[in-house]
Order: structure tokens, then C-alpha cells, then sequence
């Protein structure tokens, strides 16, 4: 059987959330924020970080917080920023469970002349550098594209993906962190969820799947939501 396939009617996508789900961005960015407030004398867990950072805006997100725990709230906007910053930072050496899966499957993907759009926080020359293992392909995209709130994409986020990347919302497949879900459900795309330890607690109801890494066999599964067929 030939490699390549063909597709069905009209030009597919696949949006992929790149900073949370192929660099664990969600881990990263509490151990940003935590190792920046312990200079404040700010102790973050998990719990904190959910309810107030993540998700949130940021600068009202960190305001909240900062008062929640009897502290000026003064330097709220510039602690966001900082924290932010050193996200952003070091958000280039990251790796995270599902990124070598992911990137398995987004070559296959590309091999069978879906399109494919990285969708990141990151500068569009510094994102080239990180993912220039599957920039390869004619067609893989790196969409700059940033969050709703804090590291999170919003419907409208995915919609205005899904147009750099030239796809019909309702013929893309959103690879997506749980708490991204309720996005790019609401901007009508297929849904596969890649789970995250820091975001268990997020509801993935309406997900076509929810994984922990793309499997030979997910793989296949998820190509079959853009009605992929194989050639012959």
C-alpha cells in the first residue's frame, strides 16, 4: 500500500496546541510563576496557581491573588509580566510526555497533504528553531497566536488559527490541552485532548478523544475524524 492518501473533498487541517501539549507548557509556566513569587515571599501551589493564574488574565489573575493572601497588590501587573517572561524564556528547551507522538504524527499528517499549524506564544524565528523537526514539510505552519488568557485559547483563538491556516474550522482536528477544549469545541472543530497532570480537573466532555499520547493506533483513529482514506 502507498504511503500516501488521499482526502476526501476539501482541504484538512490539524491545529495543534504546541506549547501545552508538545512542551508541557502548563508545568512550566507554575514553576515560573512559583520560583518568581518565592522572591515575594509568596508561597504557590498548585491549588493557588489554578484558581488565580492559569487561565486567567494574568494581571488580574495576580492582583487577586496577591490580595486573597493579605499583600500589596501594587506590583501586580509587573510580576505578571515577569513571570510571563521567564515562561517565555524557557519555554524553548522544553519537552513534554506527548511531544515525540505528536510530532510522529504531525509528519504523517504532512506526508498525506493535511495541513498542519503549530500554534504557539513564542516568536515566529524562535518557534522555527523549536519545532524545525517537522518544518520540513510545505505543509507545516508555525501560527503565532496568542493566548485568550493565561496559556489558554479561547474559540476565538482557533477560529483565527484555522483562517492563517487557510482550513474550514468544521475540517480541522484541534490537538488541545483540556483546558483549550472548551475553545475549540465551541469553534466547531474535531477534538482530541492530550491530557495534563496540572489540568486534570478540567471537563474534556465533547472530545472526539482524550489521550495521553498518540498511539500508532490514535494516530490512525485521529485521521479517520478528517475522513483520511488510504491509497492504493
Amino acid at each position: 500500500m502507498d504511503k500516501k492518501s488521499v482526502s476526501i473533498g476539501h482541504q484538512r487541517g490539524v491545529l495543534v496546541e504546541a506549547d501545552l501539549v508538545m512542551l508541557a507548557g502548563t508545568e512550566l509556566f507554575f514553576q515560573s510563576c512559583m520560583a518568581r513569587l518565592e522572591k515575594e515571599g509568596v508561597k504557590l501551589d498548585r491549588s493557588l496557581f489554578l484558581r488565580f493564574l492559569f487561565g486567567k488574565s494574568l494581571v488580574r489573575g495576580m492582583t487577586a491573588l496577591l490580595e486573597k493572601l493579605g499583600k500589596s497588590a501594587d506590583a501586580a501587573a509587573g510580576l505578571a509580566a515577569e513571570c510571563m517572561e521567564a515562561y517565555l524564556a524557557a519555554l524553548p528547551n522544553a519537552s513534554g510526555k506527548a511531544h515525540d507522538s505528536v510530532v510522529a504524527f504531525i509528519k504523517d499528517a504532512a506526508e498525506r497533504g493535511v495541513k498542519v499549524g503549530l500554534m504557539t506564544q513564542l516568536p515566529e524565528a524562535v518557534a522555527k528553531e523549536v519545532f524545525a523537526d517537522v518544518l520540513g514539510s510545505l505543509h507545516v505552519t508555525v501560527l503565532a497566536e496568542p493566548a485568550h488568557h493565561a496559556l489558554v485559547h479561547g474559540w476565538e483563538g482557533w477560529r483565527r488559527a484555522a483562517r492563517k491556516l487557510q482550513v474550514g474550522e468544521r475540517l480541522c482536528v484541534a490537538l488541545a490541552s483540556p483546558a483549550s477544549s472548551r475553545g475549540a469545541l465551541a469553534a466547531a472543530m474535531r477534538l482530541v485532548v492530550v491530557q495534563d497532570p496540572v489540568q486534570d480537573h478540567f471537563d474534556c466532555g465533547g472530545a472526539d478523544m482524550v489521550v495521553e499520547t498518540l498511539t500508532p493506533a490514535i494516530r490512525t483513529a485521529t485521521l479517520r475524524l478528517l475522513k483520511i482514506e488510504e491509497g492504493r
